[in-house]
Order: C-alpha cells, then sequence, then structure tokens
C-alpha cells in the first residue's frame, strides 16, 4: 500500500508531520480526517522519481506584509484584470511577469509561465515556490480552476489582499507619530539627564538634605543612569530581543495571543479584527468556489492570531462533522457577540457569503472608528505627559537653584 508523507492541524492548532498507509490520496486525507486531524498537505511517495506536491489547506500565513507581498497583491489584480478583458493565461502572465520591478517575482512568475506552457496547471505551476504563493492563495486558485472562473476569483483574492494591507498601513500610519514624540521626548530626557542636570551638580555640592526632594531625586537618577547606563540599556536590549526570540516559538505566540484575547479592552479590539478578518475570509473564500469547511481550513494560516488560528481548527473539525457554523465558531469565544450574532443570522438565511461581506465591512469601520479614537486620545496624552516629566525636571533644577542662590546670602 503506498504511503504519503503528509502535514496537517490538531484540534489545538499545532502542525503535526508523520507519514501515513492508503490507497490513494483521498484515502490519506480521510484517514487524517478521521483522525481528528486537518490536512495541510500530503506528499505521495512513489517508488521512484520526484514526489508530487498536493496541498490540502493552510500550510502557511497568509502573508500581506513587506514590498513583495504588496508586489504580489499588485500581481494578482493585473492578472485578473487582463483575464477578464480577454487575453490567454500565457498572454496575461507573460505582461505580468514583464510589468514587474521585483526581481524575484518576476522570475518566479516566468517560471510559472514556462510551466503553464508545458502544460501545467496555474495551480500546479504557482504550487513550487511556496514561499511567495502561500497555501490560501493556492487553494483559491484551485477553486477557481475547477469552477472555470480564474479572473474573477484572483480579482476577490486581490480585493482580499488589498483590504489587509490597508488595514496594516492604516495602522501603522496612526502610529507614526505618536512614536515619533515618545521617541524624541525620550531622548530629550536622556539628554537633561546625562548633561545638562551633571553641570548644576557642582552648585548643589554641600547642599545636602536642604535640596529640594524632587531634586535630590533628579540628581540620583542622573548619577545612576551615568554609572549603570550601560548595563541598563544591554539589559533592555536583551530582553527585547529574547521577547522577540520567544514570540516566535508557537506555544508561546499562542499563549500571548491567547492573553490578548482576555485583556480589558484590548481584548475587545483583537476580536473585533479577528471577525472582520474571518468574515472578509469567508465570504471571499466562498465566492471563490470552496466549500464550507475548505474554508475554514484556508482561514486557518489567513488570521493574524494563533489563538484565533487555533480556534478556527477546532471548529473546521466540527463544520466537518456535520456542526453548525455559528456553533462551531461560537464555541471557541473568538468572534465579538454581535459578530457571532450576525453570523448565526447569516447561516440560517442561507446568503452566508454576502452577509459575511457585509459582517466584515461592519466590523472594518469600527477598527477604522476605534484606532482614530485611540490616536486621537493618545496624542494628547503624550505631549502632557512627556512634557510634564521634561517640565518636572527643569523645574526642580531652577527650583534648587534659586535655593542655593538664597542660602548663599
Amino acid at each position: 500500500m503506498p504511503a504519503f508523507a503528509y502535514r496537517a492541524l490538531t484540534g489545538g492548532g499545532e502542525r503535526v508531520a508523520g507519514e501515513i498507509e492508503a490507497g490513494d490520496h483521498r484515502s490519506a486525507i480521510q484517514r487524517l480526517q478521521a483522525q481528528g486531524l486537518i490536512p495541510i498537505e500530503a506528499l505521495p511517495k512513489p517508488a521512484g522519481g520526484a514526489a508530487q506536491l498536493v496541498i490540502e489547506g493552510a500550510g502557511q500565513r497568509f502573508a500581506t506584509g513587506g514590498r513583495r507581498a504588496a508586489a504580489l497583491t499588485v500581481a494578482t489584480r493585473e492578472l485578473a484584470t487582463l483575464l477578464d478583458a480577454g487575453e490567454t493565461l500565457e498572454s496575461a502572465l507573460a505582461l505580468v511577469a514583464e510589468d514587474q520591478d521585483d526581481v524575484t517575482l518576476r522570475r518566479t512568475l516566468e517560471t510559472v509561465l514556462g510551466k503553464v506552457r508545458g502544460g501545467a496547471t496555474l495551480s500546479q505551476a504557482m504550487a513550487d515556490t511556496p514561499e511567495i504563493f502561500s497555501g490560501p492563495y493556492l487553494g483559491m486558485v484551485r477553486a477557481a480552476e475547477a469552477t472555470g472562473r480564474l479572473g474573477p476569483v484572483l480579482g476577490e483574492l486581490a480585493d482580499l489582499r488589498e483590504r489587509q494591507e490597508a488595514l496594516r498601513r492604516q495602522l501603522t500610519s496612526a502610529l507614526i507619530y505618536p512614536i515619533i514624540l515618545l521617541v524624541t521626548a525620550i531622548g530629550a530626557i536622556a539628554v537633561l539627564l546625562l548633561y545638562v542636570v551633571p553641570q548644576f551638580e557642582p552648585v548643589f555640592a554641600g547642599a545636602g538634605e536642604r535640596l529640594p526632594a524632587a531634586t535630590r531625586i533628579i540628581l540620583d537618577v542622573a548619577a545612576g543612569l551615568r554609572t549603570h547606563g550601560p548595563t541598563i540599556a544591554v539589559t533592555l536590549g536583551a530582553g527585547l530581543l529574547a521577547a522577540l526570540m520567544a514570540r516566535q516559538l508557537s506555544p508561546v505566540r499562542r499563549l500571548s495571543d491567547r492573553l490578548v484575547l482576555r485583556l480589558p479592552g484590548l481584548g475587545v479590539a483583537a476580536r473585533e479584527r479577528a471577525t472582520a478578518e474571518i468574515c472578509r475570509g469567508l465570504a471571499t473564500l466562498l465566492k471563490g468556489g470552496l466549500d464550507l469547511p475548505q474554508a475554514l481550513t484556508m482561514l486557518c494560516g489567513m488570521v493574524g492570531n494563533s489563538a484565533v488560528s487555533a480556534g478556527l481548527a477546532r471548529a473546521a473539525i466540527g463544520v466537518r462533522q456535520g456542526e453548525r457554523l455559528a456553533v462551531a465558531v461560537g464555541r471557541e469565544g473568538i468572534l465579538q457577540p454581535m459578530g457571532q450574532k450576525l453570523l448565526r443570522t447569516a447561516e440560517e438565511s442561507g446568503r452566508l457569503e454576502p452577509l459575511c461581506r457585509y459582517i466584515a465591512e461592519r466590523f472594518e469601520q469600527r477598527i477604522a472608528s476605534r484606532l482614530q479614537r485611540v490616536v486621537t486620545v493618545l496624542e494628547p496624552v503624550l505631549v502632557i505627559g512627556l512634557g510634564g516629566i521634561v517640565g518636572g525636571i527643569v523645574i526642580a533644577i531652577l527650583t534648587a537653584v534659586l535655593s542655593v542662590n538664597e542660602l548663599a546670602f
């Protein structure tokens, strides 16, 4: 009996890999599903020759960050437009590849074009470069080929990626000014404590306890920074680096993401984002021709929060076993209550795809409004708080100078 090397998701969202014996690929997938796993890929291992990769689900994160991901989104949009305009797939791929500024993406598209000209389907040609074309991307292309709607589905895929990139850009743009303000204020405080305050220490020499308490504290802090500043900087840098490295570990990332969902205030925002991501992705995948279990499996690699991804993996198992979507997802507690109610209504009405799109738009608007409110409040808080610290240091030093002058008289 043939052996298949597989990768899959457990009910807890963990990735597992191994080998399984089955009569054919479909039987291998069914055996994995019977074990409570969500198949990601199955790799037949024939006696000779190269193995053939068969992707079954969300094997990789649906990346939308970075220049190359943005270039892929533009290329997807151009390809969809050319196909809808009546160009053949080969002609459209050639035109899109020629138009690329990113060298790696251009070479990848040229390789895909060569394989298509050799008789491969588009999804088969793309499957050899999973670092560029993720599992969800390939899943939608494969569904489009099966339904004969390659152009429209690529347009839907481009829409989805553009919305995700727009949300990321909006978040980044909103945080640029507060970050610049914070860095500038910290720099100003460091200059005051390390260079300005020490200039007054000879003036205060011998004053001792007669100095105001605030001035003594500032002098002690300045002296401590001069003595232990490098050690503090190295410790903070090492701690930050360790935290970033630990974040790359799946258990740590899932734990932190789960904690985010439970924090007051921040948890509400995280669930709103998860609701928007899930409903937007679900609407796109369903319109692209995937059935509901396949779409849920793809969504595991499209959401940003790993705890939400693990919840979707468990929900996908429930749906495959006949459970209703709203019940399976609702049990995981990853959606906002209003989103959960709207999703149940969408499922009961039989209009899941259009109503998921409506839910996504509604929550995307709420996220944008919430972000705008946070930034509006954050800016004056930073200005007042950091300005107060700088002003407090200056006032403490000036007060001490006046006190020393009075003592001199």
